[in-house]
């Protein structure tokens, strides 16, 4: 009869059957399983990236996996606090950056991931000893011109053109860094982009334009593209593309010394969000709340915006277009082309005026002719 005495946990752990390798793929392949869904996986696989970054930020780590192990070499009495200590600077740090709604989702996936590894966590003690990010209350500040020219000018010229077509299309990061060249259309007099549906918030399809400042910086690096190459990354996946190009923005706002944070927070005035949000202010001041609304994307006014023709889309984007230029050549080309426009309606009015008298000149002739004849 088998013997049923109690097995210590050391001696399971010599026989191995606790000895289960425990990898980021798995993990990632568990929350599928549970959830069913690609984008939760995905969501997931940011946020470790995040931290990621985070920890070869501040303590020179390559990963994650290796500050975990060099946690559990530490006597476990100590694993607590180190690990509430090593979150609640993640939290500052990621907030830097982001929402705080983000910086917490994206937090919460790193204390399953700990878990997962079996690094003990009094969740009592976490919520007590961690203080989560709460976004500022007050306004937001509105970028300025001077500001955002600054910016451009010490920007490299492939962020030039990055950063011009956010400012003068009103896309978010994601949406733009995911486009590849079959999405520009070069045909009309200002390029329009068809930004797919999956690259966007609410899974739909939309377009927008691009100023022909934006064009400028973005034509010699578009031009020797093929059809199906990504414009503005080389990384295929978006949200680590992202990450990457927050990280470079943080560098150039703090080389411009354009890196104020609202009072009593961490969030920086000045974020790449603010080219978005600067396109919505003059577009809403040039066409009304619903114009905008629709060109960056929210899904309640796409459908009004689009029984406009394409012609009448077209042409409230050139009206708009002056307030969402930076550069002051640009802007003076965009005037010059307007008087000239101008001044070639003003010579058509006056020689339709010369034949509309010659008209006139010849009916009176006529109507005289007719008179002496009768």
């Amino acid at each position: 009869m088998f013997d049923h005495k109690m097995i210590e946990k050391e001696q399971i752990d010599d026989l191995g059957y606790l000895n289960v390798e425990r990898t980021r793929d798995k993990f990632l392949t568990n929350k599928f399983n549970k959830s069913k869904s690609t984008s939760t996986v995905s969501f997931c696989k940011g946020a470790l990236h995040s931290f990621d970054k985070f920890v070869f930020a501040k303590f020179g780590k390559n990963s994650t996996e290796q500050v975990i192990e060099d946690i559990k070499k530490l006597p476990e009495s100590r694993h607590e606090s180190i690990v509430i200590e090593l979150f609640q600077k993640y939290l500052h740090w990621k907030h830097e950056e982001s929402k705080a709604s983000t910086s917490v989702a994206y937090y919460q996936t790193a204390v399953e991931y700990f878990a997962y590894h079996q690094l003990k966590i009094n969740h009592y003690n976490l919520r007590r000893g961690i203080t989560l990010p709460q976004d500022p209350k007050n306004m937001k500040y509105a970028v300025t011109y001077s500001e955002i020219k600054k910016l451009i000018d010490y920007a490299k010229p492939k962020r030039k053109a990055l950063y011009t077509v956010l400012i003068s299309s009103g896309m978010r990061i994601g949406e733009t860094l995911g486009l590849k060249k079959r999405d520009f259309d070069f045909s009309q007099d200002r390029i329009c982009i068809t930004i797919p549906a999956k690259l966007t918030k609410k899974n739909t399809q939309r377009q927008t334009y691009i100023s022909k400042e934006a064009e400028h910086y973005l034509t010699p690096i578009i031009k020797r593209m093929n059809q199906d190459e990504l414009i503005f990354t080389s990384n295929k996946d978006i949200r680590k593309a992202a990450d990457n190009e927050i990280l470079n923005f943080w560098n150039l706002r703090k080389k411009t010394e354009l890196d104020d944070k609202y009072d009593n927070s961490t969030l920086h005035k000045i974020t790449l969000h603010s080219f978005r949000a600067f396109f919505e202010t003059h577009a809403s001041n040039t066409h009304g709340l619903e114009y905008a609304h629709a060109l960056i994307g929210h899904s309640g006014y796409l459908e009004q915006y689009y029984r406009l023709s394409g012609e009448d889309r077209l042409e409230k984007y050139i009206e708009l277009e002056p307030k969402i230029t930076i550069g002051e050549d640009f802007k003076n080309k965009i005037k010059i082309q307007k008087l000239e426009i101008e001044k070639s309606e003003i010579e058509k009015v006056k020689e339709d005026n010369i034949k509309l008298r010659e008209d006139n000149e010849k009916i009176m002739a006529w109507i005289a002719r007719q008179e002496n004849k009768e």
